[in-house]
């Protein structure tokens, strides 16, 4: 007893770390990713051969001059001036309407369409 020093100890609590069971939802991120990587199952339907790897050289260029041309369409848009663009998947048609540029969208696959208007740009 002569060698016992003073102890003190304070109240010991749990934090959850799973948010699902009060934890913070700050760690889902963070244990979604962790369970993701450690599953190693594949599902019999997944077909490796659909993957962005097997994407041929063509297929990059076309999406490349895609980019490019939809990317100079929109800074025309940005100056007032209208345009058309068409590419296999969609139909991009920019008219000038009395100073209000509308731009209408068209997916050609569904023939779904939306339509932008665009006012107070300066010309």
């Amino acid at each position: 007893m002569l060698f016992a020093g003073y102890c003190s100890a304070g109240q010991l609590t749990y934090q959850f770390i799973n948010p699902d069971f009060g934890g913070n939802p700050l760690n889902g991120s963070v244990l979604l990713n962790e369970a993701q990587a450690q599953n190693s199952y594949k599902s019999p339907d997944y077909d490796d051969s659909s993957s962005a790897s097997s994407t041929s050289d063509l297929s990059y260029f076309t999406s490349a001059i895609q980019s490019q041309l939809l990317g100079n369409l929109m800074s025309n848009v940005s100056q007032g001036k209208p345009g058309k663009l068409v590419t296999p998947d969609f139909i991009v048609n920019v008219t000038n309407t009395d100073g209000q540029l509308v731009m209408n969208i068209t997916d050609r696959k569904t023939n779904q369409t939306s339509q932008v208007e665009i006012s107070g740009l300066s010309n």
